[in-house]
């Protein structure tokens, strides 16, 4: 009978556990902030509580799939949010800073003149690593995107939903994207 009591302890603390959201979920929990959609005017008025937001007043249209080389209109990002898209964000300066860099430096002489001149060429491969993920995942309510916004080099976001990276951690990101995509507050087919 002990035996039992116990067990039954065991599962109901479990599923407790489970449904707290500490049960292995990648990321942190982010306070709702809504699901209204507002004229785009108003929309600067609103004080999200993340960054980039998780929720909160947004945008009618939305982003669709994609990788997308400059940054996105923020509103419509929370829109695919809430149509249960993840959405990666990148900074390569972050990224850069986070980790020791080569650099190669050009000079340019015109005429034979020496100059004291050069361009610092920095390429920031973080991009194309997160392009490569995005199609391994079959873009299917995924966004990549560049945020210069941002304080960590990757931040991927769901709806309520942030992870934030120093470095890229594939599996950790794809934990992220089977835990949250499609799983927004407004199911579409798209």
């Amino acid at each position: 009978m002990l035996k039992w009591i116990i067990g039954i302890l065991i599962l109901v603390g479990g599923g407790v556990w489970l449904v707290s959201g500490r049960g292995g979920l990648p990321g942190e929990a982010v306070a709702d902030q809504g699901r209204e959609h507002r004229d785009h005017g108003k929309l600067d008025e609103f004080k999200y509580n993340s960054n980039p937001p998780a929720s909160g007043p947004h945008d009618a249209d939305w982003i669709r799939p994609g990788v997308y080389g400059e940054a996105q209109d923020k509103y419509k990002l929370i829109h695919s949010l809430e149509h249960g898209y993840v959405v990666v964000h990148y900074n390569c300066a972050k990224a850069l800073s986070a980790q020791p860099s080569t650099l190669s430096v050009s000079a340019h002489e015109d005429n034979e003149v020496a100059t004291d001149s050069g361009t610092i060429k920095t390429d920031c491969a973080l991009g194309q690593q997160l392009a490569d993920f995005a199609k391994k995942m079959e873009l299917k309510k995924l966004i990549v995107q560049p945020n210069p916004t941002i304080d960590k080099p990757i931040i991927m976001v769901a709806w309520d939903r942030i992870l934030k990276m120093d470095t890229f951690d594939e599996k950790l990101a794809e934990k992220f994207v089977k835990a949250f995509r499609n799983k927004g507050p407004e199911a579409t087919m798209e």
